[in-house]
């Protein structure tokens, strides 16, 4: 690293994104080459034909690369090395078996084989002279028991990278541990006592690019023996059948990008090899390990044996973490538990929190809180002014990720919260869904710290007047200090704002079906009280007109057709009661699951026979032709009375709204597990806008002057929704209209 300098700043590393975008977009997982200290050889299956070639295949075989080129494996490798590679190949045992025992020529390789996208790749890697039966059977068993028996999280980081370096012999072995945003710290080193310790340094997250970090998670194992390597090309280029590069993201050679191979050259490593660290399927950090005197190459061997060592650190940190999460998650159930009741026991889910602030904000280590709702807020402990609580939860609620939201460093994506900064550099927020907007913030205050990064983080790489990119050169100390920034929201802490919203969705869910259920038993009541009270006096005052109209006297008088007149008039008013009563009475058993349908096998065209024998006269005397186009179905599965009653409401609304002259026309069809019945009509037609809402309560077409009661498609709807139905509508206007519905069959 050099000398280490100095430097402050108190402002947060500069974003360089189009070098950092470049960098991201260089394509390591095909660079047309490999490290040279093996060779490489693409095979055709399932004949094993070589197609495709490093260019110093040759010479570490032992013959010119045109006599490797196009070959079968058996005539380069000889019959046993081949049998070994189609073993191999056979069943996918391939990673059970490597590495293979591969001699040619009196030479002896490590064949590792594997297949990945689309591609065979047999790589060979010359057995090291110094790769005994010792260095086969290295101690393993001592660095697996010192990290399965470290006590905390800091014992097994410094027992990991003291027994890598032990195991794999190179100068510097290093613990290096990525954040959120992809930039990296080095939190547990062992090292040659006359080298510069990195312990404690960051590094900026284009050290490692993006796809470098996925390549990282996808493979768990990098080496590069020598950083002074002059790359091995393959041959031909491209991959024939392809006509692509071949894609080299599982091959131990692969080569490496040129900028990482300047960036080992700017900080003196001559010889490194990273082992990934994958906690919960994602990529923790690495151990990284460096040789700064020369190269330092590794056998199969002994790589192998670092890559189970890092597998079972990484399994070790996946248990530490889960066990001080299930900690968290006991110290936090009391006070949730507290925060539960009290939601349960308020007026408002939200709202009640503040009368257990220690609870609330001891559930996330918040510093303050507010509960925004109905254009009001509320607030507890260190928070910002009430006007920019109020601006903050309208910008929350905007965004799609306003259900649950986080952030340690608001001012950096709200320039407006940067006055704030002392209260709320750090919030932890949810809503609750509705039309209502409620949500709960936390806040916690800036802390201001002091970052040592290995270089200066505003310069993360370098540009030369052709636009290539470069690495930095120096990895001088510099040390930042970092503001507008909170304590960062642990997944702890995001888990029990989670468990908090769930429960508060839970209870304010409940309390609407509460309401809403009494609000339909009220209705049920009043509907029940209402239609018995009335069906008395309807009665009677059917019964009288009826009297009325047999007392009207001879129809020529004057006084007699007076008073027949009136006796009709009342008798149509109380027909309309009746219906209203009725359709109340369906509406409420519709609408709390009451529905009770006496469902029969039934013939189809007597169901229609029925209804239209019932509609004919008014039909006739408003001169609208009734057509049927009725085939012969199987039984369907209805109530009759019900199914009478879909049909009457149907048949009488085309006949209501058809010109005198036109037709309509009563269609019955066969489908795969029902029947479809369609009523259709020569009318005016429904325009668009208003089909949403034909099956709505009380819903009217505007400027209709009907006497019903607006009830009776909608009973119909959820008349043949209990039969398990569909009930829908087509209209053209000026055309007309057809209501479909459909019936299951009877089984």
């Amino acid at each position: 690293m050099g000398k280490a300098h100095i430097h402050g700043t108190t402002a947060a590393p500069a974003k360089l994104t189009s070098d950092l975008t470049r960098c991201d977009q260089e394509p390591i997982h095909v660079p047309g080459a490999i490290q040279p200290h093996g060779a490489l050889l693409v095979l055709d299956e399932p004949d094993l034909t070589i197609t495709q070639a490093s260019e110093n295949a040759g010479e570490h075989l032992g013959q010119p690369l045109e006599r490797v080129l196009d070959q079968p494996l058996s005539a380069v490798l000889g019959e046993a090395s081949a049998a070994e590679v189609r073993a191999a190949l056979d069943g996918d045992r391939w990673k059970e078996l490597n590495p293979l025992a591969i001699a040619a020529r009196g030479r002896r390789f490590d064949g590792i084989v594997h297949r990945h996208a689309g591609a065979t790749i047999l790589e060979l890697e010359p057995i090291l002279p110094t790769a005994t039966e010792a260095t086969v059977h290295h101690p393993l068993r001592r660095a697996l028991l010192r990290v399965q028996s470290a006590g905390t999280l800091d014992d097994l980081y410094e027992a990991v990278v003291q027994e890598v370096r032990r195991l794999a012999g190179f100068e510097r072995v290093m613990l290096y541990q990525f954040d959120d945003e992809g930039h990296g710290a080095v939190i547990a080193e062992s090292r040659e006592p006359s080298l510069e310790p990195y312990l404690g340094l960051h590094y900026p997250a284009s050290d490692i690019p993006r796809q470098a970090r996925a390549l990282y998670l996808a493979n768990p194992l990098r080496i590069i023996p020598d950083a002074r390597y002059t790359p091995a090309r393959l041959v031909p280029g491209a991959r024939r059948e392809r006509a692509a590069p071949l894609d080299l993201s599982f091959a131990v050679l692969r080569s490496v990008s040129p900028v990482h191979l300047e960036y080992m050259a700017n900080m003196g490593v001559l010889a490194s090899m990273s082992v990934s660290l994958r906690v919960h399927d994602g990529l923790w950090g690495l151990i990284s390990c460096a040789n700064h005197s020369g190269p330092r190459r590794l056998p199969y061997e002994l790589r192998s044996a670092c890559e189970v060592l890092g597998l079972l650190t990484s399994l070790e940190i996946a248990a530490f973490e889960d066990r001080e999460a299930a900690a968290r998650r006991d110290a936090r159930r009391l006070p949730l538990s507290l925060l539960v009741d009290t939601m349960r026991s308020g007026d408002d889910v939200l709202e009640g929190l503040l009368a257990r602030p220690a609870e609330l904000l001891a559930l996330v280590g918040a510093e303050g809180a507010a509960v925004v709702r109905a254009g009001d807020a509320r607030t507890w402990g260190r928070t910002p002014p009430l006007p920019f609580v109020m601006a903050l939860a309208d910008w929350l609620d905007q965004r799609p990720d306003a259900s649950l939201f986080s952030t340690a460093s608001l001012a950096a994506m709200l320039p407006s919260a940067l006055p704030v900064k002392d209260v709320a550099s750090g919030l932890l927020s949810f809503g609750l869904p509705g039309a209502e907007h409620r949500r709960l913030l936390w806040f916690r205050p800036e802390i201001v710290q002091t970052v040592r990064w290995g270089g200066d983080p505003r310069e993360p790489v370098e540009t030369d007047p052709h636009m290539r990119i470069h690495p930095r050169r120096s990895f001088a100390l510099w040390k930042q200090e970092m503001r507008l920034r909170s304590r960062p929201f642990s997944a702890s802490d995001i888990e029990a704002a989670e468990d908090l919203r769930r429960y508060a969705v839970e209870i304010d869910l409940e309390r609407q079906v509460e309401r809403a259920q009494r609000a339909v038993r009220a209705r049920d009541d009043l509907v029940a009280v209402v239609s018995h009270d009335l069906k008395n006096p309807i009665g009677v005052i059917q019964m009288q007109a009826a009297l009325l109209l047999r007392a009207a006297g001879p129809h020529d008088e004057p006084q007699s057709r007076r008073l027949r007149a009136l006796a009709e008039r009342i008798q149509r008013s109380v027909d309309r009661m009746n219906a209203l009563v009725h359709g109340l009475l369906d509406l409420a058993k519709i609408e709390s699951g009451r529905f009770v349908l006496e469902r029969r096998p039934e013939p189809t065209r007597e169901l229609v026979e029925e209804a239209l024998l019932a509609m004919r006269p008014l039909a006739e005397s408003r001169r609208i032709t009734i057509a049927e186009h009725v085939v012969e179905t199987p039984r369907v599965e209805a109530d009759r009375e019900r199914i009478f009653q879909v049909f009457s409401n149907l048949v009488g609304n085309a006949i209501k709204f058809t010109p005198e002259g036109g037709a309509v026309t009563v269609e019955v069809a066969l489908e795969r597990d029902g029947v479809r019945f369609t009523v259709a009509d020569t009318g005016p037609g429904i325009p668009a806008d208003r089909l949403p809402h034909v099956f709505e309560r009380y819903w009217r077409a505007p400027g209709e002057r009907s006497a019903g009661t607006g009830l009776g498609l909608y009973i119909a709807h959820g008349i043949v929704e209990a039969h398990g139905g569909r009930l829908w509508v087509e209209s053209t206007v000026g055309v007309g209209t057809r209501f479909t519905f459909t019936l299951p069959l009877s089984s």
